[in-house]
């Protein structure tokens, strides 16, 4: 629900946990998935015949990421090669942002933005593997980079000068600072949030929780970086027509929410998916946001259009939406006929990475990140043509053709809605087994769900069958919160009869955990169903204590609980407080329960944790420093999964669980035991 980052000393207990963990028999596979590598920002050369992507990859021991720009001829004539460093990724909230490179004309050249040493600066790379050099020296930071007439020159919006946010910071922390609507008092006051590749001080700026730092972002000043890529000057006022902000969250159009947008950067338009209710729909409008085109075809209303971007120069559209098998399926959608093709379909995902960005796209041939439930990211070129796929790299070799594999469920509930998900069984098991059950999103390669805090294939090789739930479509902008959790209890209850009616599962022995709204939906069971044994949460719950952190003069929080959950003061809605929130429920909430917060999340738990230890119920709460809403530091995420490793099998299969990572806390879990 809420949002939410300032890397600490690792404590020492955590410090012990992680070389155990690594040469502990159980939750072997924990760490190889975290420091899995990962894929994004694909792109092509402006003649089609290069690729270019990056890669990050964890590492647990650095605490860090390694990052790198690679490129390899479209056509897979050449193993691809790694062109440059691409510094630190852009964070937000814990979710990684794509980084948008551009070509120069020739192909020759592909220019970046890299974070690195706390300042953000335009970077070259030829793409022969020659070198790459730092373009631009400012001082303030770059926000974004547009390419002008076609690879010719870049338009640079710059963001405040770094010397006076860090005087700015001081200046607060001297003086003190006012607490307004700009405070979110769960952060830090100082210095507790990572932006830019350094740990500044946040301030809240827009809607809901979005974040931002002590210098309201303004307008960027625009300079126009020439061909020579040395020449940097102010751009015109018919330059500066051409720059475009990055969407806001809960952004609308009239009376439609803007999902997705994506510029063609030139006179094409700019396209968009827009969304209310439960509608969605495609469209190119201009920069003013008059509708110029809209896709009618049965294709773009059967399903929601999850990416889209320009074909190269081609005056047409690829979007994918999800078929039947869970998998993409990628169309081609021309605004001036209105003619709408399938290009490709897979059984598995087709799309520009993690972070849920379009294929790249030329005339001729489509670069994306290929992944599926069990098989993890790689990357491929697939022919318009032909309409064949081919690998250009895949390197998570070792992670190919897990034990654990997961198998598509589709089910329905007693009102006959449809649900999706992924399950995966022991290894010969025999007989009914315990269940883990996480419920919100099952992008790609499945490691743990939305957040990946929990190990589904290690619970499963430990005996655990491992479930992940796609969460039931939600209204645009936040809607009806509450149906919504009581929806995703019925898809819950009915995969467990269906489970437990075929001898698969045993249903007396059923855990749950969740991120964000599965952590939400994971609470609501707690509180208003008896289908779980044991519970784990990672975010925020619903207390007076959230409410009055975020009620103060200015802010949207207030007047979105009651819109969305229906929630008014906690003083003078009793029926409602007691309807949602787990800290009116203590006496309900029977099952153990952890949770394992971010820092910038926990404090409004607090009064969950006493109220539960005042009601003598097993409960534990950890709280990660300089984490917001998604865990990014490699440490904290392999420390979450070991715990939540360790809680579920000591609470579904006891000490049938076999050894613990952390035998304190196994110990101390025997105490809560009635």
């Amino acid at each position: 629900m809420v949002k939410r980052w300032h890397p600490a000393p690792l404590s020492l207990a955590l410090a012990a946990l992680v070389p155990f963990a690594a040469q502990a028999a159980d939750g072997a596979g924990i760490r190889p998935a975290i420091e899995i590598t990962r894929i994004d920002s694909p792109s092509i050369s402006p003649d089609g015949t290069l690729a270019l992507w990056r890669e990050y990859r964890a590492s647990v021991d650095r605490n860090d990421y390694e990052v790198a720009w690679l490129v390899a001829p479209s056509d897979g004539s050449v193993p691809a090669r790694r062109i440059a460093d691409a510094g630190e990724i852009e964070w937000l909230n814990g979710f990684p942002l794509a980084s948008s490179a551009q070509w120069t004309r020739d192909g020759r050249t592909v220019l970046f933005r890299k974070i690195a040493g706390g300042q953000v600066q335009v970077w070259r790379a030829a793409t022969d593997g020659s070198g790459a050099a730092q373009v631009t020296s400012e001082a303030g930071n770059v926000r974004d980079m547009i390419s002008l007439a076609g690879g010719n020159a870049w338009l640079l919006g710059f963001g405040p000068e770094r010397a006076a946010i860090e005087a700015a910071e001081q200046a607060e922390y001297d003086s003190g600072t006012r607490i307004d609507a700009s405070v979110d008092p769960q952060r830090p006051l100082y210095r507790g949030d990572r932006i830019d590749g350094r740990w500044a001080s946040g301030r809240l700026q827009g809607a809901w929780f979005e974040q931002g730092g002590v210098i309201a972002a303004g307008k960027p000043r625009l300079k126009v970086l020439g061909q020579d890529l040395a020449t940097i000057r102010d751009a015109t006022a018919e330059e500066a027509r051409n720059y475009a902000s990055r969407p806001r969250s809960l952004e609308r159009l009239q009376d439609w929410y803007v999902a997705l947008r994506q510029p063609s950067g030139d006179a094409r338009g700019i396209a968009v998916v827009l969304s209310k209710g439960l509608s969605w729909r495609l469209a190119v409008i201009n920069a003013e946001g008059q509708e110029l085109a809209r896709c009618k075809a049965v294709q773009c209303k059967a399903a929601r259009a999850r990416s889209v971007v320009w074909a190269g120069t081609d005056n047409a559209l690829i979007f994918e939406t999800r078929n039947r098998d869970g998998g993409s399926t990628l169309a081609r959608w021309d605004p001036a006929s209105g003619q709408v093709e399938e290009v490709f379909q897979s059984s598995g995902e087709r799309n520009g990475g993690d972070n849920g960005k379009a294929c790249a796209a030329s005339t001729r041939r489509l670069i994306c990140v290929a992944s599926s439930a069990n098989a993890p990211p790689r990357v491929v070129a697939i022919d318009l043509a032909s309409r064949r796929e081919q690998v250009l790299r895949a390197p998570n070799a070792p992670l190919e053709n897990p034990v654990i594999r997961f198998d598509r469920q589709v089910w329905q509930d007693g009102a006959g809605r449809t649900f999706s998900g992924y399950l995966a069984l022991p290894p010969g098991h025999a007989g009914p087994v315990p269940l883990f059950i996480t419920y919100y999103s099952c992008e790609g390669y499945l490691r743990g769900g939305t957040g990946d805090e929990y190990p589904l294939r290690d619970l499963a090789a430990s005996g655990i069958a491992a479930l992940c739930i796609n969460r039931d479509p939600g209204l645009a902008g936040g809607g009806d919160n509450v149906e919504a959790y009581r929806v995703a209890a019925s898809a819950i209850a009915a995969i467990i009869g269906e489970l437990s009616g075929q001898g698969r599962i045993d249903a007396s022995r059923v855990g749950m955990g969740g991120v964000s709204f599965g952590g939400e939906v994971t609470a609501w069971l707690a509180m208003h169903t008896k289908l779980l044994k044991v519970a784990a949460v990672a975010n925020v719950m619903v207390t007076p204590t959230y409410y009055w952190f975020n009620a103060v003069a200015g802010r949207d929080v207030p007047a979105m609980l009651k819109s969305a959950w229906g929630l008014g003061d906690p003083d003078t809605d009793q029926a409602g407080w007691r309807r949602v929130s787990p800290s009116f429920n203590a006496d309900r909430i029977s099952v153990p329960l952890l949770m394992q917060l971010p820092e910038q999340e926990y404090r409004a738990n607090v009064e969950l944790l006493a109220r539960l230890q005042h009601a003598g119920k097993p409960v534990e709460l950890w709280a990660f420093p300089g984490e917001m809403h998604l865990k990014w530091q490699p440490r904290h995420q392999l420390a979450a999964n070991l715990r939540n490793f360790d809680w579920f099998r000591f609470w579904l299969l006891g000490d049938a669980g076999s050894k613990p990572a952390d035998p304190a806390s196994w110990q101390r879990w025997r105490d809560m035991k009635p």
